[in-house]
């Protein structure tokens, strides 16, 4: 039998298929909410790499450093609508250490603001603590993507009009002709002497000076740092993603309820002997035993109780999920937060008295302050268990303490505190610890000087750095200059003796 083909479609059929056919696609470019504008972001990217320049180009980090941040965010509130002001408030709060003094912990709070404060502006406003920290978390591990993609996307752009041009046709085109074209230059150079000498002249050594590339490099490196603050708006939605709250990890199988009850009639009693000596021995006057001083007692004390008061901080939070069903654990808890409390102050006072007899020390001054904040955590510790808080919550506050200690210390001049101690108190002088503590110690030097009358530095003697560059101005400085400048028309009226 012989096959019947029907060949072609009637017309009636080509007309009703028409739902089966694809509607023209357009070449429409894929656009978001957050996307941005990209010519603004490459004006705003010049116009900072030219400011930097002026700013911070072969000066040292002070004032123009903290300017050129802020005008990194401005440009960054601009582009996200002028939404997000209060970061803006957070960059130049955490700024001021820098403005005060350019040092590691001060750059550190430099940077801590532009991130805080770029990712604040990101989200367009307060989004609470959480979600506000988070983002600057990922804000900061998604600052190389967001340079690559920047970079690509810059490229793109270049290409685009120009199909064949793509970067994939630019690199199957000209990869084999450029790589052995600079083979057999390389080899035409190394025989014809002639063509070599013509080379070197036209190499850019002889045209470009080292400063000029050194500039060319800091430049770039600029606009590197410079092109995350203005890619955050794009970076909106994962920011945005909220966050879980901390999570402590897993107790330990011999950390129980058992175990916790052992330990904390053991601790209790353990402490109460040492608060009882204390009590007795600093706080109460009684006699010490023979051949001991109160500076040898406070001295072999101090640092050990703080690092025992850390201890029992940390124990203390591994243990307060395991008292909440007894209340007599929860009390005896309390009790034991209390005494370590206690310490703590012992502690201060122990210092205290070493430093009446033997004076002040950077480190002496970090362990007064770390006992302060110790102290607090703990009674944050305490809180925490009458009110039942949750772990997360002590911890977030316990940072907030340290870096709130961090902040205040920046804005502290620890060598001008410690010779005007030193020198104005009746201890043990050590010239040579007072003379090394750098420029800030000057006034209170050239005034213990011209009270005794006599030298007391003489082999070194620290000198103040003077400002020539309004870029490099710090305030610490410029206090210490006109405190100079106040002692020096009396210094130069005073006699020294000659030894």
């Amino acid at each position: 039998m012989k096959t019947f083909l029907i060949r072609g479609v009637p017309n009636s059929v080509q007309m009703d298929g028409w739902w089966m056919s694809e509607p023209p696609r357009e070449n429409t470019p894929k656009t978001g909410t957050t996307d941005q504008p990209f010519f603004p972001r490459i004006i705003a990217l010049l116009a900072l790499v030219v400011a930097g320049d002026a700013l911070t180009w072969q000066a040292e980090p002070g004032l123009s450093l903290a300017l050129f941040g802020m005008l990194v965010l401005l440009a960054l509130w601009f582009l996200n609508g002028c939404k997000g002001w209060g970061g803006l408030m957070v960059y130049t709060l955490l700024a001021l250490p820098l403005i005060e003094l350019a040092q590691a912990l001060s750059l550190a709070f430099f940077g801590l603001g532009l991130v805080l404060g770029a990712s604040w502006i990101a989200l367009g406003g307060w989004q609470g603590v959480s979600r506000w920290l988070t983002a600057a978390l990922r804000f900061v591990l998604s600052a190389p993507g967001s340079v690559l993609s920047e970079i690509t996307e810059t490229a793109h752009r270049a290409t685009s009009h120009r199909p064949e041009t793509s970067l994939t046709s630019l690199y199957k085109s000209w990869l084999l002709p450029l790589g052995f074209g600079l083979v057999f230059a390389s080899l035409l150079l190394s025989a014809n002497p002639m063509m070599e000498s013509w080379f070197a002249s036209l190499s850019p050594a002889n045209w470009i000076s080292p400063e000029a590339v050194s500039r060319l490099l800091f430049w770039c490196g600029l606009a590197i740092v410079t092109l995350p603050f203005l890619t955050a708006p794009q970076m909106q939605e994962r920011l945005k993603l909220g966050v879980s709250g901390p999570r402590l990890p897993a107790a330990p199988a011999m950390l129980n309820a058992g175990s916790v009850c052992r330990s904390l009639i053991l601790f209790n009693a353990l402490f109460a002997v040492q608060t009882l000596t204390d009590i007795a021995y600093l706080w109460g006057g009684v006699a010490l035993p023979d051949g001991m001083t109160y500076a040898t007692y406070a001295h072999r004390g101090a640092y050990p109780l703080l690092a025992t008061a850390l201890l029992a901080g940390v124990f203390a939070l591994l243990a307060r999920p395991f008292t909440e069903g007894s209340q007599g654990l929860r009390i005896a808890l309390l009790a034991w937060v209390a005494q370590n409390v206690f310490l703590v102050l012992s502690s201060l006072l122990r210092l205290e008295l070493y430093v009446a007899q033997y004076g002040l020390t950077h480190l002496r001054m970090a362990a007064a302050i770390w006992m302060i904040v110790v102290a607090l955590g703990l009674a944050l510790v305490i809180y925490q268990t009458l009110r039942n808080k949750p772990a997360g919550w002590l911890l977030g506050r316990a940072a907030l303490l340290g870096l709130a200690a961090l902040y205040i210390a920046s804005l502290i001049s620890f060598s001008a505190t410690i010779a005007r101690h030193n020198l104005g108190k009746e201890v043990v002088l050590d010239p040579v610890y007072v003379c090394a503590l750098g420029p800030h110690a000057l006034p209170a030097i050239i005034a213990f000087e011209k009270a005794r009358g006599h030298r007391l530095c003489y082999s070194y003697k620290p000198e103040a750095h003077e400002i020539t560059d309004w870029r490099e101005w710090g305030f610490r400085d410029f206090r210490l200059q006109a405190s100079l400048a106040t002692l020096s028309k009396s210094e130069e009226a005073t006699t020294w003796p000659t030894y």
